[in-house]
């Protein structure tokens, strides 16, 4: 079985960010790595 990760919806965090969401230095992080992995 493969374990699956975490996953990230990059669309939706843009939306949010622009809806005036701010993200965690951590989440900003993950979706460094998840940018640099694709």
């Amino acid at each position: 079985e493969k374990e699956e990760g975490t996953r990230l919806d990059l669309d939706r965090i843009a939306h949010w960010v622009g809806q005036g969401a701010t993200i965690s230095d951590r989440v900003a992080a993950l979706i460094k790595e998840v940018k640099k992995a694709a």
